[in-house]
């Protein structure tokens, strides 16, 4: 395997947020891309389909080393440092249609109608039956019962129930079919079978009570996306994964996903900070920790004060004022507004970070680390160039 041209299209790709196909044509043809990949003298080129085998073997964790050695070196040089620490939280909005729970209904029926065929062919008459009426009650749903008046609510109530009834008939017979076998199809579809049941019970909770269960699972295929209440107006309600962006010094960005699937208060986050903070530094402790009113709490300046933090930032609730001087205040509240930017830049559709191209919630995890490092990296490249522009040699 060629590294140097399988890196040079994944930072191409990074920076620009180009399908495998697009990369592919851009190593065939574009002649910078080329030179970055290492082939300008040579042939060679590159298939998509090798493009995404070497981004899912680079995984999560690869894709993040490659940004720890870019700070690494950006740090090495000046260009950034370990004196400043100010964080947010953002949601990566994954790519599924908006989750309702006729669609998930609807979605498990076509599953199951596709499993029955697989298991035994008997079973596909009787299942195309049963989902025929299953549909017959989606369609109803979405097109004859619109609104939210109390009569819509109620009839839409009433075909939800028997929809749910339907699509429960489908799994119970598929179930059956399955643990009848003495093969592997008992292990190979277990899982599957469970994941459907517990949708189905979250969707008649709802049915029920009119209230969504703790958790609740919202995608067949992401099981780490959840519904994140962020409170905002435009986005009142975001689903997705939550991450942890930092700004460091100078605008460089450090950022992972949440260890705790779906919302938590963000009193309860601020020591997973300091962990990636610590991990990105190499143990180094920061001057300044910024973080915004959310955060404001005991258990966090106490932290702060035992990590041995100079200057606690954290925004305080209330008429409570930060005890630090105006100079650091003004910084910190520059700070702050900065820490914002960076989560807009990383969302900018030129890096992919929101609703990225990935069928697996680590394909979304690996699209999160790629869109950091192409900002990063352009951050760099501006650095640099501006460095040699004022004289400075960097190699």
């Amino acid at each position: 395997m060629n590294i140097r041209l399988h890196l040079g299209i994944f930072i191409a790709q990074s920076m620009n947020n180009w399908t495998d196909r697009v990369s592919e044509d851009m190593v065939r043809s574009h002649a910078g891309i080329r030179v970055l990949c290492g082939i300008e003298h040579t042939s060679a080129t590159i298939d998509h389909s090798s493009i995404s085998t070497f981004r899912n073997s680079l995984g999560k964790h690869g894709s993040e080393e490659l940004n720890r050695i870019l700070i690494n070196y950006a740090t090495l040089k000046g260009f950034t440092g370990s004196e400043i620490c100010s964080s947010d939280t953002t949601v990566q909005e994954a790519p599924i249609a908006h989750p309702t729970e006729v669609g998930h209904l609807k979605n498990i029926g076509e599953k199951l109608l596709g499993l029955g065929t697989k298991i035994r062919v008997g079973l596909k008459k009787s299942l195309t039956k049963i989902y025929s009426k299953a549909i017959d009650f989606f369609t109803q749903i979405r097109l004859f019962h619109r609104g939210k008046t109390e009569k819509a609510v109620e009839e839409k109530k009433t075909l939800s129930e028997r929809m749910h009834r339907e699509i429960t008939k489908m799994h119970k017979a598929v179930t059956q079919a399955i643990f009848k076998r003495k093969d592997k199809a008992q292990k190979e579809y277990a899982e599957q079978l469970d994941l459907y049941s517990t949708i189905l019970k979250q969707t008649k909770q709802w049915i029920k009570t009119g209230f969504h269960p703790k958790e609740k699972l919202i995608s067949l295929w992401n099981l780490t996306a959840r519904a994140i209440t962020r409170n905002k107006v435009a986005h009142a309600t975001e689903f997705g994964a939550r991450w942890i962006i930092t700004r460091l010094k100078n605008g460089y960005i450090i950022g992972k996903p949440c260890k705790k699937i779906g919302a938590d208060a963000d009193t309860q986050i601020l020591e997973e900070v300091l962990e990636n903070f610590l991990e990105f530094s190499g143990g180094e402790i920061p001057e300044m920790v910024v973080y915004d009113r959310g955060g404001d709490g005991p258990a966090n300046h106490e932290l702060l004060a035992k990590t041995g933090v100079k200057h606690n930032c954290i925004f305080r609730k209330g008429i409570e004022k930060m005890d630090v001087g105006p100079r650091i205040f003004q910084k910190a509240k520059s700070e702050r507004a900065l820490s914002e930017a960076s989560i807009a830049t990383i969302k900018n559709s030129k890096y992919g970070f929101n609703k990225p191209r990935a069928r697996s919630a680590v394909g979304c995890a690996i699209k999160g680390h790629m869109a950091i490092l192409g900002a990063n990296l352009s951050k760099l490249a501006v650095d640099i160039n501006a460095a040699r522009i004022a004289g400075i040699k960097i190699k």
